[in-house]
């Protein structure tokens, strides 16, 4: 046995890090076609950084996959041998009609609180289809989660507290304003605690009862039912693409999350955007920048940055108004906003030659593709 340890705001729990060579990975994704080229990427990377001795069992929960999609990742799942079982795992995201479209204009996003009930397997490590994955995943898999627990994930890096999801759920469920609040696209489960928990039932009513109170969709049921039963992970293995953008390197050894804008369909100009065409290129699905969500996403960014400085000046003047009449929350919210957007505009320069040197380093890099030599 080998020691890790989760770590928590107040103390750092120990945990037994048991290596269970004999059992398989079990690694579950959710897609529909829109999300495809994601899930692709996602699933190329995980398996080529996974240690190659450990079998793995990935689980595809289909939400209208073309049969073009499916077979294309068929062939990517044979290209890494026997020792990778692929199942695809036809679900309805219609079941989710009464709550609020998520992204995509979809419920596809909701369809992970299904596991417990679509999957008879113990445990299994869930990713969303927006992440890239550059450590091994067996590691997180082999975790025993602490008594308590039901599953582990990265606390959020732009939601830190309950309160900033939805402060009525929180007063009305007698949950602490200020809580951790916990990101969803990385974590790993234990469907046995949740089966008996009837974690799927109860994400439904919640679905069903504060639609249009809750933010951030499924990730708000996980969030707000299973407070007090999830365990912290380091952050790198669920570390914000906005934050890997602002490091000076290109230093990875995590699970890159692009949780502000999907890459395939135009990201956020930047190092990690950069880095997801160069993956998607070597990995044999390279993102097709002609299509028209690309194109779109491109001219928001232009225009983002041409309202940068009247945003600079007009949030002040937004934010005394609020003080004036009194409205101390909105008046704190644009007070941020305008610190955030002078601190854009003055860091603009260096940010840009940083992302320069950067993206020229990344075009040399090296992924590791096993399945992919000749």
């Amino acid at each position: 046995k080998e020691e890790a340890t989760f770590q928590g705001p107040a103390r750092t729990c120990a945990v037994t890090h048991v290596l269970k060579e004999m059992e398989p990975v079990v690694l579950a994704l959710a897609s529909n076609e829109h999300y495809f080229p994601g899930l692709y990427c996602a699933v190329a990377s995980a398996l080529s950084y996974l240690d190659s001795t450990r079998e793995v069992d990935l689980k595809v929960l289909d939400g209208g996959l073309s049969p073009e999609s499916r077979s294309t990742l068929s062939r990517l799942i044979e290209r890494f041998g026997e020792c990778v079982r692929l199942e695809f795992v036809t679900v309805d995201p219609s079941v989710f009609s009464k709550a609020t479209l998520g992204p995509g204009k979809s419920h596809m996003t909701y369809c992970r609180t299904l596991l417990p009930q679509l999957l008879n397997v113990p445990r299994l490590i869930y990713l969303d289809c927006d992440v890239l994955v550059f450590r091994d995943l067996a590691k997180l898999f082999d975790l025993e989660l602490p008594p308590g627990k039901v599953l582990a994930a990265v606390p959020d890096s732009e939601t830190p507290i309950l309160r900033d999801d939805s402060r009525a759920i929180a007063a009305t469920m007698s949950l602490p304003a200020d809580g951790r609040y916990f990101n969803a696209g990385v974590v790993l489960l234990n469907l046995d605690e949740l089966r008996k928990q009837n974690f799927t039932k109860q994400s439904l009513e919640f679905f069903r009862d504060w639609k249009g109170h809750y933010r951030f969709w499924d990730q708000s049921a996980i969030n707000f039912l299973l407070h007090d039963r999830i365990a912290e992970l380091p952050e790198h293995w669920n570390r914000a693409a906005w934050r890997f953008d602002e490091q000076d390197d290109n230093s990875l050894d995590c699970v890159l999350h692009y949780t502000r804008s999907a890459p395939w369909l135009g990201g956020i100009p930047g190092p990690a955007q950069v880095l997801f065409e160069r993956f998607a290129a070597d990995a044999g699905s390279p993102v097709n920048r002609q299509i028209a969500a690309f194109k779109k996403s491109r001219r928001q960014q232009f225009f983002r940055n041409v309202l940068a400085p009247f945003r600079a000046l007009a949030f002040p003047v937004v934010s005394l108004f609020y003080k004036v009449t009194g409205q101390k929350e909105k008046c704190a919210g644009y007070q941020k906003a305008a610190r955030y957007w002078l601190d854009y505009i003055l860091k603009t320069p260096r940010r840009r030659r940083v992302h320069h040197r950067r993206a020229r380093e990344i075009q040399g890099m090296k992924f590791r593709f096993a399945a992919f030599s000749p």
